[in-house]
């Protein structure tokens, strides 16, 4: 069966070194990558084969949403043409009854049909429009789909996902809600980091059970909770300067158990010893979350000469930024300790950002 994940925009390589990661094997065989698109500024979709049941997908924190594929067409012209190859495609393709099934499965529903829309995404240039796209579709599916499927405009049963990248269609049934890119967060703040994101910091760290893990400034809590997730810890610590992000840290980590301390607390002054902490992650201020940018730099060398401090020999720290360049030129001047690894571009609220590994030395 083919299946495809969404996610942000640059996380689509993280999103799968977690699905090969946790999706369990059947018959000696894991997940099988098949490829990688992106609807530029808005996501990434990895295609995937795997054997097993759709259900393990939907609990994976990289990603968004969880697709069954339905059809995909190749070398779509761009007219009229176009469209009678996207009618075809997506009315005979032979995995429609195993993504319907894949549907129920994941759902929990039993009909043999019910209302359907159709989400239409559209990268090139076609002399047809996406709402074009969308109509192809929908009439493919009343005409040829096993069951009775009525269109609707909103509150449908199943959505059907068509994306056109270059020429290239896949058609997709969505198998995850709105929970599955939330995880029942209760509070949110301006520029709170959205869970796939933070998922994917944490995943970065290596977590370990043995782990004292700290976000230094952890507004809402969104990298704790997803910490918690990740798998048994020591310690968690979270804090922040701001008393409002305290309170909905708080309330964000209510149901979670285990050694949690959260604190408000100055990020340039944290309160552990030197090599207290074995993992850290963090979300830095772009320069639009503070008020005068100026104050960046200094602010960025004196959080990470904190934390090259806190961090144990052979720690690891995990930050988002938005300046690289600053990040790194705060390294070399106030925490050389910390060595540099890989870096990930992704996009954030429409703004370009960076994934920043280091470990200390």
């Amino acid at each position: 069966m083919l299946y495809a994940l969404q996610t942000l925009p640059g996380l689509g390589q993280l999103a799968w070194r977690e699905a090969e990661r946790r999706l369990p094997a059947s018959d000696d065989s894991g997940p099988r990558l098949v490829g990688h698109k992106a609807v530029p500024g808005r996501n990434d979709l990895v295609l995937f084969a795997h054997r097993g049941g759709p259900r393990p997908l939907l609990a994976l924190r990289s990603s968004e949403d969880v697709f069954a594929v339905a059809a995909r067409a190749f070398r779509v012209a761009p007219d009229e043409r176009g469209l009678r190859q996207i009618y075809a495609a997506v009315r005979n393709s032979e995995d429609v009854g195993p993504a319907l099934e894949a549907w129920r499965r994941a759902t929990g529903k039993r009909t043999q049909g019910g209302s359907f829309r159709v989400i239409a995404r559209t990268v090139g240039r076609q002399k047809f429009l996406r709402r074009d796209v969308g109509r192809a579709v929908a009439d493919a599916v009343k005409g040829g789909w096993p069951g009775r499927w009525a269109p609707v405009e909103d509150d449908a049963d199943l959505e059907v996902w068509a994306t056109l990248v270059e020429g290239e269609l896949l058609c997709a049934l969505r198998l995850s809600d709105a929970s599955m890119r939330q995880r029942g967060k209760a509070r949110h703040l301006p520029a709170s980091l959205r869970p796939a994101l933070a998922a994917a910091l944490v995943a970065l760290t290596d977590p370990d059970p043995d782990d004292l893990f700290l976000d230094p400034m952890a507004g809402a809590g969104t990298i704790l909770v997803e910490r918690a997730a990740a798998g048994p810890f020591a310690e968690l610590h979270g804090g922040d300067v701001s008393a409002e992000a305290l309170g909905a840290m708080r309330e964000n980590l209510r149901g979670v158990g285990g050694q949690v301390h959260l604190s408000r607390w100055d990020a340039r002054r944290l309160p552990f010893e030197d090599g207290a902490v074995d993992k850290a992650a963090v979300n830095l201020p772009f320069g639009k979350q503070v008020s005068d940018e100026a104050q960046l730099p200094d602010l960025y060398r004196a959080v990470l000469a904190e934390l090259a401090r806190v961090l144990r020999p052979g720690g690891r720290l995990v930050a988002l930024t938005g300046d690289p360049r600053l990040l790194e030129a705060a390294r070399a001047g106030a925490a050389r300790a910390l060595r540099p690894g890989p870096r990930h571009r992704v996009i954030v609220l429409g703004q370009p950002a960076t994934i920043c590994e280091y470990t200390r030395q």
